[in-house]
């Protein structure tokens, strides 16, 4: 039996449940709000976890956190890493 990997689901960064990690996929944004979260590191590509929601939303990306508008964050597609894959939480620092 032959199984074929199908594309795992996207949802919006602001919908992202806290301590999960994501792979950002798409980014949805005019030039200048492209360039200001590539800037804050969240880039299609990138691991991200969403620390707590709320706006702002609070994102750790390699190792630090930042602050990120909800309405930003909608405009961004992450695909939720399967438990175990990312080691985010082994960065913290204790």
């Amino acid at each position: 039996m032959t199984t074929i990997d199908q594309p795992a689901a996207t949802v919006r960064l602001d919908e992202l449940p806290p301590r999960v990690c994501a792979v950002v996929r798409s980014v949805s944004t005019d030039d200048e709000d492209t360039q200001r979260l590539k800037t804050m590191g969240v880039c299609v590509g990138r691991r991200v976890e969403l620390v707590r929601a709320g706006n702002p939303l609070i994102l750790k990306i390699f190792g630090s956190r930042l602050g990120v508008s909800a309405e930003l964050a909608a405009r961004v597609r992450v695909e939720i890493c399967q438990p175990g894959h990312c080691a985010l939480r082994d960065h913290e620092g204790a």
